[in-house]
């Protein structure tokens, strides 16, 4: 999800500290559950009394983008509901915010900026390692069930869709077989409507021989803490034809009023100018 590394952050991670300036953050990878508290760890060594501390965030595929800036002037900086307190003291900056969203998974830096270039800049700006934050959704009353989709016309094509499970889905290619398999990342699907939430991965394949639910097992799943035993749904691409009546049904009707509406202006008219 976080391997690519963009240009930019390569451009930041070039401007590290050699005066003895230094940035240590949390570096292991942190797992939270949503809505729970975050607080991610930031400490600096520094020789510049006057030195700005940074929070970036960089989320899968964009450029890193400033979060938080903390300075004398504004020691209490927040934004989009992070916040962060510059402790001069203790010399730390830890990021914190009071109940995390599944968007907020992404990697986030620690920065610090001099202030003796730049005619009152920041100058060089030394980076942590960064940490990757990756928040899992709160999925009430799971209920994993695999949905089969297959052309009715031809078998050239199967789609599947796994969703409702109580956790991250790792789909991989499936192992010892020569079928093509694609498969989306895992995602998550906000059920709006009825007030939840539902982790889903999307699979397809050109091979007759595939099958939904051969393709998905408990090797796919991202911990073995969660029994998983889904339901197989199979539907086809079969064309409705009540409903295609319907529609044209409707087309009709709305030709028709248009024509009444048109014949019935065309008569005023007549009238008015007579």
């Amino acid at each position: 999800m976080h391997s690519a590394t963009h240009p930019i952050l390569l451009i930041f991670l070039l401007y590290r500290g050699t005066s003895g300036d230094s940035v240590t953050q949390t570096e292991v990878p942190v797992t939270l559950p949503e809505e729970a508290l975050l607080i991610l760890n930031c400490t600096y060594q520094t020789t510049y009394p006057d030195a700005y501390l940074f929070w970036y965030v960089q989320y899968v595929n964009r450029a890193p983008q400033l979060l938080l800036k903390g300075s004398t002037a504004n020691p209490r900086p927040e934004h989009q509901g992070f916040q962060a307190t510059l402790d001069k003291s203790s010399r730390t900056f830890h990021l914190q915010k009071p109940s995390v969203q599944t968007s907020d998974s992404a990697v986030y830096y620690c920065a610090l900026g001099d202030t003796e270039k730049g005619g009152g800049g920041y100058g060089k700006l030394t980076f942590g390692q960064g940490t990757i934050l990756t928040i899992r959704p709160i999925i009430q009353d799971p209920d994993p069930a695999v949905y089969q989709l297959r052309d009715s016309k031809s078998s050239d094509t199967t789609v599947c869709l796994y969703t409702d499970f109580g956790s991250q889905i790792n789909m991989t290619q499936l192992p010892a077989t020569d079928l093509k398999v694609f498969n989306s990342t895992s995602t998550v699907l906000d059920m709006g409507a009825i007030g939840s939430k539902s982790n889903g991965v999307l699979s397809w394949s050109n091979s007759t021989s595939f099958g939904c639910q051969d393709a998905f097992s408990e090797t796919f799943y991202a911990s073995e803490e969660f029994p998983c035993n889904p339901k197989l749904v199979e539907k086809s691409f079969e064309t409705d034809i009540s409903l295609n009546f319907q529609n044209l049904l409707v087309i009709a009707f709305r030709i028709l009023l248009l024509k009444m509406v048109g014949f019935n202006l065309l008569m005023t008219l007549q009238l008015w100018s007579s």
